[in-house]
């Protein structure tokens, strides 16, 4: 491998850990929720809640879908950095113990991804001003961005063909001490079902590549709108 290969292989990682991350944090938002239920026909959702103080019994409870939006603001900006403050709830609990916790280590990870964005931010704006001071930065981005979009596009066809496997071995990796593992009636499941994780997999991964696609785009406009008088080797 060249110089300028392995120079385009870690812009482009860095880019990529860069872009997903910060679009990760954009689809979180509650627009993204709204959308990808009313995309999935949903207008509600069924949660176990206690009938009362007096009768704590579980029952299926029909939850409207601003409601469920709200459990997922609450949920969202926790884990993103953005609140200190879990979801709670007022008289019976809505969420398990077990649920908190791992909710908790979330938050940790979102944190560490955070940080790897920051990094990535770094790596990528490095190396984008040494090759500016030898004169192929557009090449470099251009060749990256491109980069970029293929690692992502060969991610989402492992996920469209194992989806369910490759959400496991991610909280498996992520979370090995195990306390993903919910019981179908869980309100953590409950609030985040399939078609929520399948949508913002979806949303991250098309968003990301028709970004790099755009800087990847502009990179080559602006390559034939002067005059290249470098071309390094490779």
């Amino acid at each position: 491998m060249t110089l300028y290969r392995a120079e385009v292989l870690v812009f482009a990682i860095a880019f990529a850990v860069l872009g997903l991350v910060a679009l990760a944090l954009v689809w979180s938002g509650d627009w993204a929720y709204a959308l990808l239920a009313s995309l999935n026909g949903v207008d509600r959702l069924t949660f176990l809640l206690g009938a009362s103080v007096l009768d704590p019994r579980p029952a299926s409870t029909p939850i409207d879908l601003g409601t469920a939006i709200s459990w997922h603001h609450a949920w969202a900006t926790y884990v993103t950095g953005a609140s200190d403050q879990p979801a709670i709830s007022w008289g019976l609990p809505v969420f398990s113990n077990d649920e908190y916790a791992h909710m908790e280590d979330v938050r940790a990870v979102f944190h560490g991804a955070e940080v790897a964005a920051v990094l990535g931010f770094a790596v990528a704006g490095f190396r984008v001003l040494r090759a500016r001071s030898q004169g192929y930065a557009l090449r470099l981005v251009r060749a990256g961005s491109v980069v970029a979009a293929a690692i992502v596009v060969g991610i989402g066809v492992a996920a469209v063909a194992a989806f369910d496997q490759l959400f496991l071995l991610f909280h498996e990796v992520f979370f090995p001490q195990g306390n993903f593992l919910f019981p179908p009636d869980s309100n953590l499941i409950r609030l985040y079902p399939e078609w929520y994780w399948q949508g913002i997999t979806a949303g991250v991964g098309v968003s990301f590549f028709a970004l790099a696609l755009a800087v990847a785009g502009a990179a080559h406009i602006a390559l034939t709108r002067r005059p290249n008088t470098y071309t390094p080797a490779g």
